[in-house]
């Protein structure tokens, strides 16, 4: 199943779930906008915004934001709050292969391009390096692409952790069940298990000439609001990561 139809099929459940959910809201979400720093006045291109939650974030810093997704859900959901909330935001239903012809804009336009667990949705290794070659052709030299995705690193494969189980799958894929805070199942979700070394691959095949992985970190905020309980070995266990692609 693509990523488009997973997230038509769960475009509710999945808003509801990411405008609450922890890891987005006190590491994911925090650590792109530490990364990004200060935005004002520049070009950011959000690559699989979704509803577009971490877009508004940053256009609320004063970017200018262009933002696509292949799910026309999302892009309508996140369309429906720009309407209702105007901050300038471009959206477009689009994907890597025709996010260049769909935006109309030049090469070289973007300061920095962004992307929140989105890449390990490529259905192949092919199309990876398609994420990576278009964003590439859209930043300006010396500009960042900016990404987490799933730690290829993660090791508590089939275990229950910050209202998450992963499991590994045949065919170089993996599942994610998304769970209720009481452990009721959501949706499950199947995107491609790449490695450390695919991943550089792919954006050095783009072009890109620096590669960097960091690790994630919790916010004060959100060690507070839900506990250590709750966090127990999150950053040195970490689900997720950031991959850094500098051209």
């Amino acid at each position: 199943m693509s990523a488009t139809v997973q997230y038509d099929d769960i475009r509710k459940e999945y808003v509801a779930l990411a405008a609450t959910e922890p890891s987005k809201q006190f590491v994911q979400y925090p650590e792109i906008l530490r990364l990004l720093g200060d935005v004002k006045g520049q070009k950011i291109l959000d690559v699989g915004c979704g509803p577009g939650l971490l877009t508004r974030q940053i256009a609320a810093r004063g970017a200018e934001v262009t933002a696509y997704d292949n799910s026309a859900e999302q892009i309508q959901l996140a369309l429906e709050e720009e309407n209702a909330h105007p901050l300038g935001i471009r959206y477009l239903i689009a994907d890597a292969n025709s996010i260049e012809k769909e935006s109309g804009l030049p090469p070289a336009y973007f300061d920095s391009a962004i992307s929140t667990l989105v890449l390990h949705y490529a259905k192949d290794l092919a199309e990876l390096e398609q994420f990576f070659s278009s964003t590439f052709r859209l930043l300006k030299e010396d500009s960042r692409f900016i990404t987490i995705i799933c730690n290829p690193d993660y090791t508590r494969m089939d275990q229950r952790a910050y209202n998450r189980v992963f499991r590994r799958i045949e065919g170089k894929k993996m599942t994610a069940d998304f769970l209720d805070p009481d452990g009721t199942l959501k949706f499950t979700a199947t995107f491609s298990d790449f490695s450390r070394e695919e991943y550089e691959t792919a954006a050095k095949g783009a072009g890109f000439g620096k590669t960097e992985w960091f690790g994630l970190r919790i916010t004060q905020e959100g060690r507070e609001k839900m506990g250590p309980e709750f966090w127990n070995d999150f950053e040195e266990d970490c689900p997720y990561i950031t991959f850094m692609a500098t051209k």
